[in-house]
């Protein structure tokens, strides 16, 4: 069953992908010239535009439904998101200061917002190392309060409409920004993070036992959170940059992929990582195709759909627990 779904949710990113790659631009053959070189406007589009564009939107679907996957495997919640402990929150807030105060570049912007990232869940590590799960994610809510304030002033003291409405729009979600060199950068720490995640897949699992059956089996409880931390980081933060806030995909996602299998979280990554692919990707495509969406930016429809299926989930566990 987990690979005959695997496959059918590759083949269908794979139909999308192309069938949106080539629309309205004729067959392959059409953008070779006579000399057999690529030379037509169509191409440009394809090169320039289109493939960077929609390969950020499957690069980040992958790395906030694994973000997603990890975190509800950690605290054992599927209401966990990859910015449970602060990360969005600290990589956005970098990235925002980053942007308006020195106009980084991109290599700049996705390094800084990756250390943001780092340093918000130290942070809350800082405050709850000592006060157990319920005190992490009450410390978590907090940052991520602080941040968003700092964020809101960093906004409200802009100088320049134009840098005000830029960011504003940038803080929205969208894939409008995406560029061929910037998916290059972000690649390498997309791959890091996980690798990171990867590593601590038996944590993962043996954890759906409990902190106490974990450490008996031989893991260190304390050295895995912190690599499956610093994975986290690095998927929200390479993607943030580029991308701005995009909410939901982290947390519908592995959802998803747990109704439909009923694995541990290490059996889930590959599914949760197409579903992912393939929800930013049918969702930008929409905000740029369907009439009905074309004024809302892509953070905004995730947002839309994303709150239905929370509180169906909520209404879920909540009879689980009358059971």
């Amino acid at each position: 069953m987990p690979n005959r779904l695997n496959l059918f949710l590759a083949l269908l990113l794979i139909g999308i992908f192309t069938t949106a790659a080539f629309y309205h631009l004729g067959d392959f053959s059409a953008l070779v010239n006579a000399e057999g070189k690529f030379s037509d406007w169509r191409w440009l589009v394809l090169s320039d535009i289109r493939l960077p564009r929609m390969g950020l939107a499957v690069l980040t679907g992958v790395s906030l439904a694994l973000a997603g996957n990890a975190m509800q495997g950690v605290f054992q919640n599927p209401l966990a998101s990859p910015g449970l402990l602060g990360s969005s929150s600290g990589a956005t807030a970098v990235s925002v200061f980053l942007l308006y105060y020195f106009s980084a570049p991109m290599g700049w912007l996705l390094f800084g917002s990756v250390a943001g990232a780092l340093g918000a869940f130290l942070l809350v590590w800082l405050i709850s190392f000592r006060h157990g799960t319920t005190m992490m994610i009450l410390s978590g809510v907090a940052v991520n309060v602080l941040l968003g304030a700092a964020v809101t002033l960093l906004l409200s003291n802009a100088e320049s409409p134009w840098a005000l409405a830029e960011l504003y729009r940038w803080l929205q979600g969208s894939l409008v920004w995406a560029t061929a060199e910037a998916v290059s950068w972000a690649l390498p720490l997309i791959l890091l993070g996980i690798v990171c995640l990867y590593r601590e897949r038996r944590y993962l699992d043996l954890l759906t036992f409990g902190e106490e059956t974990a450490a008996t089996m031989g893991i260190n409880l304390q050295r895995s959170f912190f690599t499956v931390s610093i994975g986290v980081a690095l998927l929200v933060g390479a993607t943030i940059p580029q991308t701005g806030t995009i909410g939901f995909i982290g947390l519908i996602a592995p959802h998803l992929a747990r109704i439909w299998l009923k694995k541990p979280p290490s059996q889930l990554y590959l599914t949760s990582a197409l579903i992912g692919a393939l929800l930013l990707l049918i969702a930008d495509l929409a905000v740029q195709y369907v009439p009905f969406f074309a004024r809302i930016y892509i953070g905004t429809l995730t947002a839309i759909l994303g709150v239905p299926f929370l509180i169906w989930i909520l209404f879920t566990q909540q009879r689980r627990l009358v059971q």
